[in-house]
């Protein structure tokens, strides 16, 4: 099958669409809408829109224009666009079917916050696909509220590759090469963005370290908003010059980040909104103990108490408490990893998912 893929060539998410069905001998031909920042899988053929132009106010139009061309010379057996918003947009402007949107989170979630152009156009988008697919519940019913078609809108989450992120069976020997010493780890699994309030993380670490001050923070630092990095690194200049923070960048691959969930005692994520984060099922799946923002898109993968704790948005304090209390109460935080691998094995399967999504590729192309 010839598959062209529209989406950021940035975002690790695409990256492993990508590499399943490069793996099973498709032809992947990539258009990306955003400045290219990291490597493109073997075997893709890439087409950088920015190269064209990438000036705000015009970039639309001429894109659209562009991909229309593109597809007219590549003719795929199907478009699938990655994000309603920007790659979305593109795909409906060209007119090309059969048409595939997934929607990820942000893109549908925040829509209320966008101009009236901005929402009308993202409807016109959801009217124009042939299927919408959406990784989580919550944002299948945004789908539907906004005017998608509720026979062609079906949740399917991503998933996560388990012979990758699984529990480690020597956790203390990864810790000595990854230069950890027996300190409780507590890993923070998001990107350096505004919506993934890292900022809150930051003010919640020097209150922890008062009460825990043998606790070492992890920060994964990738994604970067220069800008917001810059905040972060400023308010703890302290905790960072003392090693008490350290921040983890540029990690090779799936194996590389697997290792650090399996060695930390508890993974955070208090993002403001979400669909259903990978990262946050990746390291559930290595057995880590996860503190998550409680929103309607981890409903149906966390239940508070059992498989992980959940925090109010914003809420300082409770972020505060939750870290303090997992890394005091060892046997809490062992039982929640355990229940978080095994449930994560029974429903977040990435194969499972993916051969999902061939079924709706093989049903819209015959």
């Amino acid at each position: 099958m010839k598959i062209c893929i529209i989406g950021n060539p940035n975002s690790i998410h695409v990256h492993r669409w990508v590499k399943y069905f490069i793996s099973k001998q498709d032809i992947i031909h990539w258009i990306g809408e955003h400045t290219l920042g990291t490597a493109i899988p073997q075997g893709v053929i890439f087409h950088d829109l920015t190269r064209a132009t990438n000036v705000r106010k015009l970039r639309y139009l001429i894109w659209a224009l562009q991909t229309r061309r593109l597809l007219l010379e590549i003719k795929p057996d199907i478009l699938h666009a990655h994000s309603v918003v920007s790659a979305g947009w593109l795909g409906a402007a060209t007119g090309y079917h059969p048409f595939l949107i997934t929607a990820h989170g942000s893109d549908l979630l925040l829509l209320d916050q966008h101009s009236w152009f901005f929402q009308k156009l993202t409807k016109w988008t959801l009217l124009k696909a042939d299927y919408v697919t959406c990784v989580s519940e919550n944002l299948a019913v945004k789908a539907k509220v906004l005017g998608a078609k509720p026979e062609r809108v079906e949740v399917v989450p991503l998933g996560v590759h388990l012979n990758t992120f699984r529990p480690s069976l020597n956790p203390q020997i990864i810790r000595q090469r990854l230069g950890l010493g027996a300190e409780p780890i507590v890993l923070s699994i998001r990107a350096m963005n505004p919506i993934y309030n890292l900022l809150d993380i930051a003010q919640a670490i020097p209150l922890v370290l008062e009460q825990v001050p043998q606790i070492r923070f992890l920060i994964f630092a990738y994604n970067i908003d220069h800008d917001y990095h810059s905040r972060f690194t400023e308010y703890l200049t302290d905790e960072i010059k003392s090693g008490s923070v350290r921040l983890v960048q540029n990690l090779p691959n799936d194996q590389a980040i697997a290792e650090y969930y399996q060695v930390c005692d508890v993974a955070i994520s208090v993002p403001s909104s979400d669909g259903t984060p990978v990262s946050v099922l990746e390291a559930m799946a290595c057995g880590a103990a996860v503190i998550a923002s409680d929103l309607p898109s981890l409903h149906d993968w966390i239940s508070p108490e059992q498989d992980g704790l959940v925090v109010p948005v914003g809420d300082i304090q409770a972020i505060t408490n939750a870290i303090i209390r997992l890394v005091r109460d060892a046997p809490l935080r062992n039982r929640m990893g355990t229940k978080a691998a095994v449930r994560i094995q029974k429903q977040g399967d990435n194969q499972f998912w993916m051969q999902r999504i061939m079924r709706i590729y093989d049903a819209l192309t015959k």
